[in-house]
């Protein structure tokens, strides 16, 4: 992927998006008991919506720049780079839960859950995410096949089905209705539900691929959506108690006017991309990986070390929480990407200076 100033908002975007998903996961837990902790939360619920934006539309502007792939050179290009971390990441995370509520004990269990893990993306809170992304990418040859002949209409239709699907989800988790079926977990990383941030990327890419443009709007009045967005989005959370859901139409609007907002700011207000914000786009899917082991060890310390159940769930121990989190992973991530292990894991190898 070229480094011109035209993939400078992407890298940001990207960062900002990384940001926020080490948000949410580490104020999730005790996200009622603090101002910070809630609001923090419900702010940062843009996150996965933004990550599924942008990777559609760098997969539909790769093939307006280079052209399209063959079938099977697109899915080796593509799973080399996902496949691996998830089932490594997966592996890892399934030993350290089962460890953790089961110590030596029921052994033969293993095995089952991890395979479960494997296809439903539960080996751990976050590793659904690339569950939704082998699906999307495992489907992207025919959905770009559609999209190039009826991109407007296609949009909309995306839209309306993820729409409807979150809508079924959110009345489902607040007990209006029953679904059918024996797993909810299989609705809530199906692809339709995510379909319309993937192809909102796609079409993006299609009419905008500097990604600097932001409609006929200022930024200024993008703000006014946004905020008026996430007001709808807080009221619902407080009505209904959904605070901890992502999966519901208050989330699609938000999520969206937060991309258009976003981009409209960087466009009035540039971010210069240099060393530091490259090298953490470059390595956001192995910090998405990552980041969750390091929130759950400062768990982990408040509830076996230091006997303080309540540690991190003041103003000042959320954010503590979220800024020590983001800050280790970092450095972590940066010692990993010095080893062998960093593409394994799901970063980039980088050399020592």
């Amino acid at each position: 992927m070229s480094r011109g100033k035209r993939f400078n908002d992407l890298f940001v975007l990207r960062l900002i998006a990384t940001v926020a998903v080490i948000a949410i996961h580490t104020t999730s837990q005790d996200m009622t008991l603090s101002f910070m902790g809630y609001y923090g939360n419900q702010l940062a619920r843009f996150s996965v919506p933004m990550f599924l934006i942008l990777s559609g539309f760098l997969l539909f502007q790769n093939d307006l720049n280079d052209g399209l792939l063959p079938r099977s050179q697109f899915y080796r290009k593509r799973f080399r780079r996902i496949l691996l971390p998830y089932i490594l990441w997966t592996i890892f995370y399934s030993l350290i839960l089962h460890y953790y509520f089961n110590g030596t004990q029921n052994a033969h269990m293993i095995l089952p859950d991890m395979i479960r893990h494997f296809f439903l993306g539960n080996g751990f809170t976050h590793l659904y995410f690339v569950v939704i992304i082998i699906q999307l990418y495992l489907l992207y040859p025919y959905i770009r096949s559609i999209f190039k002949t009826h991109p407007g209409p296609f949009l909309i239709f995306s839209l309306l089905l993820s729409f409807a699907c979150q809508l079924l989800l959110y009345l489902q988790a607040l007990n209006v209705i029953k679904l059918p079926g024996y797993c909810l977990e299989i609705y809530l990383i199906a692809f339709p539900v995510w379909l319309f941030y993937f192809v909102l990327g796609m079409f993006l890419a299609l009419n905008d691929q500097h990604l600097e443009q932001s409609g006929q709007l200022s930024w200024l009045s993008w703000a006014v959506i946004w905020a008026a967005s996430f007001a709808l989005l807080l009221w619902d959370s407080h009505k209904t108690l959904s605070f901890a859901l992502s999966l519901k139409p208050t989330v699609i609007l938000y999520a969206t006017a937060s991309f258009f907002f976003l981009r409209s700011w960087l466009n009035q207000y540039p971010v210069k991309v240099g060393p530091f914000i490259s090298w953490f786009s470059d390595q956001s899917f192995l910090i998405y990986l990552l980041h969750p082991l390091m929130a759950n060890a400062l768990v982990f310390i408040s509830l076996r070390v230091v006997n303080q159940p309540l540690l991190w769930s003041s103003n000042i121990g959320a954010t503590a929480k979220f800024l020590i989190t983001l800050v280790v992973t970092v450095l972590v991530t940066y010692i990993i990407s010095l080893t062998p292990l960093a593409v394994p894991l799901g970063g980039v190898k980088r050399k020592a200076r």
